[in-house]
């Protein structure tokens, strides 16, 4: 669901910016800030996330070193920039584009301004490259950047639970990393540099940003390759047409909902995009004529995907998807992992369905093996997330 900021809350922040710009800064210092604000918003830096930030925390950054903390200047200029920036958007797009960074980019610039600021109303004296301004600075950067990721994963989203987009926002942290830290330099640079302090200022960001935008296009290819080859069996008609991504977006939002870290959510997606790679050993007339079980399906894939050394944790991974988490008179094996369960529960699931089943019938089949084939718990909890999506009545 696309992030909105109520129009109302446009308004009065608009007033309350102008009103309190007016009347602590007179002069061209207030408007060359939101005009800096307003440029900001239309250079995002790339994230691994794919949302982008956009440059509007560095000026933010530099502008609370630069003034002593002002939340005037900080906040109200960013107040006023805000309604503009997204007026030009609709002037030079004939309507008005979503921007996937609201609420949230503001939300952080907001708690990072406020914190810097109180913080500095406890100094008896302030000099921009004192070290405990700079430290209170990052720890206010940092404050920002968890607001950032906390308020968007509290946009509803029907598709990806709260925590999975909370951890991609976490992601975003050299993006953060970087703004912040060029505003720093910029601020602490420029009493002996004057203007010289912008374009060194702006050399660590020309980098990052560029290594950045290498990261985010390296992943782009990786995941779009991991696609493809998901495709593969199903192109041959050897699985049902999408399978293979459905199951590794539901997978991946199980897995979320279950406490799992990045890591595992990975190692999920890929799992459950290649787990049916093995059925292109069928093509093997000698293979197919004969006898096999999904376990040899998955023997096949585990060997395929293990030729990459990268990929051997998925490999590993989908080398036990079809072992039972338990057997009669035995406990849940140890041995076999979470991440496991979760793509089974799930491939299972949507094998149902793609095979004419209702999300309640499936959701039955389920229950019915959740004695020693499917992980009830992770049963329990697929059921949660299609309850969220409105598949199932809660």
């Amino acid at each position: 669901m696309p992030e909105r900021i109520h129009p109302a809350i446009l308004v009065l922040g608009f007033i309350a910016g102008i009103v309190a710009g007016v009347g602590w800064w007179p002069g061209l210092v207030f408007p060359l800030v939101v005009a800096g604000y307003i440029a900001a918003s239309f250079v995002p830096m790339p994230t691994p996330s794919g949302l982008g930030v956009s440059m509007a925390p560095a000026l933010a950054g530099a502008v609370a070193l630069g003034s002593h903390g002002s939340p005037i200047l900080v906040l109200g200029a960013g107040a006023v920039a805000l309604p503009l920036s997204r007026l030009l958007v609709r002037l030079r797009h004939g309507r008005m584009i979503e921007n996937g960074r609201l609420p949230s980019e503001p939300a952080g610039i907001v708690v990072f301004g406020a914190c810097f600021a109180g913080a500095v109303l406890l100094l008896d004296s302030y000099a921009v490259d004192d070290p405990i301004v700079l430290g209170l600075y990052a720890a206010a950067a940092a404050a920002g950047y968890l607001a950032s990721a906390v308020v968007r994963a509290a946009i509803p989203d029907r598709i990806a639970p709260r925590r999975l987009q909370f951890i991609r926002a976490l992601a975003d942290w050299p993006a953060h990393v970087i703004l912040y830290s060029a505003a720093a330099l910029y601020a602490v640079t420029t009493p002996a540099m004057g203007w010289w302090a912008l374009p060194l200022a702006g050399l660590p960001y020309a980098f990052g940003h560029i290594s950045l935008h290498r990261l985010r296009v390296t992943q782009h290819t990786y995941q779009q390759t991991m696609r493809a080859l998901g495709r593969i069996p199903e192109a041959g008609g050897m699985n049902a047409a999408g399978h293979a991504e459905r199951t590794a977006a539901l997978a991946a939002a199980v897995g979320a909902q279950l406490g799992m870290g990045r890591q595992s959510l990975d190692r999920i997606e890929y799992a459950a995009l290649l787990h049916d790679i093995g059925r292109l050993v069928l093509a093997n007339p000698a293979v197919a004529g004969g006898t096999y079980t999904p376990s040899d399906v998955t023997a096949w894939s585990a060997a395929i995907i293990g030729e990459a050394a990268h990929l051997e944790p998925v490999a590993s991974l989908v080398a036990v998807l079809h072992a039972p988490y338990r057997r009669p008179g035995e406990e849940r094996d140890p041995a076999l992992s979470r991440e496991a369960h979760v793509v089974r529960v799930v491939s299972a699931y949507d094998e149902e369905i793609a095979g004419g089943g209702t999300p309640l019938q499936a959701m039955e089949t389920l229950h019915r093996g959740a004695a020693y084939d499917f992980d009830p718990e992770v049963v329990a909890v697929l059921r949660k997330v299609l309850e969220r999506r409105g598949e199932i009545a809660a």
